[in-house]
């Protein structure tokens, strides 16, 4: 499993809940009291349920949509177009991330290097963006960098915390790694002139102006080009980073567990699969 897709694949089935890993601490906790009051009793008895749930690991739809994406890639290299299609934000992480790592670099004063590498075990894989350390199966931090669109999506960032899959997929990078320094930073760099070039164009069009030399289209064009370049906000307002734990012994097994399933549930449909129709 791509460390990227852990959450996807480990989402619950809303039809069957299942224990997370403070209710089965709090399950353990109920079965070693001698006398349990009634409510005791219902909470055992739905954790009870919730754990039972546990062992028949029932794949949500959001799994199996992962599973569909990955069987398609795998026997046919052909992936989900409009997945793909999000150009704009797939080219600023690309053209910006070296600008966010030079950006990170400024602000911890270490020199982060560019991974390239695929790393592997026998349950997760995955691509980490930067480490620092002799190589990136011995990285001494393990960060992933992601360049943010604009400045309020950068401040919810601030508020919100990780992106849902970011916490995850770190987690899975440590683990393949054995790096335990984890880190997910957002860095505000300034957007790629091509990018900023194809929005004035738009704005033009929109604006149905005759020329660039519109007053009106000059005071908005400014007005928008300010708002995609960061210059003028000191580097280290532009950088959030948020701390990733490891994966807890309890987590790394519910992953692997899951893998396993999922192979399971991939050689049954690709059984089924290759009799359609004969």
């Amino acid at each position: 499993m791509r460390c990227s897709g852990i959450r996807c694949v480990m989402a619950k089935s809303a039809a069957y809940p299942t224990l997370t890993e403070k209710q089965a601490a709090r399950l353990d906790e109920l079965e070693g009291k001698s006398v349990l009051t009634d409510k005791m009793k219902a909470e055992i008895s739905d954790l009870l349920i919730k754990k039972e749930n546990g062992k028949k690991i029932i794949l949500s739809d959001t799994c199996i949509s992962y599973l569909m994406d990955a069987y398609s890639l795998e026997t046919t290299q052909k992936v989900s177009v409009s997945k793909e299609m999000d150009i704009e934000f797939m080219q600023k992480g690309k053209l910006q991330e070296p600008e966010s790592i030079k950006l990170l670099s400024f602000i911890d004063q270490v020199e982060y290097k560019k991974n390239e590498d695929r790393v592997t075990n026998d349950f997760l894989s995955g691509i980490p963006d930067i480490f620092t350390g002799e190589s990136i199966m011995r990285a001494e931090k393990l960060k992933d960098i992601k360049s943010i669109w604009d400045y309020p999506g950068f401040l919810c960032k601030i508020h919100s915390g990780a992106a849902n899959g970011n916490k995850e997929q770190l987690q899975g990078y440590g683990d393949i790694t054995g790096c335990i320094d984890l880190e997910v930073v957002n860095c505000l760099v300034d957007m790629p002139d091509t990018i900023i070039g194809d929005y004035l164009r738009r704005l033009l069009y929109k604006m149905d102006v005759a020329t660039e030399e519109n007053l009106q289209y000059k005071i908005a064009a400014a007005y928008l080009e300010n708002s995609m370049r960061f210059g003028d906000i000191p580097a280290h307002m532009r950088v959030f980073k948020i701390k990733i734990e490891p994966f807890t012994e309890f987590e790394r097994q519910a992953v692997y567990d899951r893998v396993k399933v999922c192979r399971d549930w991939l050689c049954d449909f690709d059984a089924k699969y290759q009799m359609l129709n004969k």
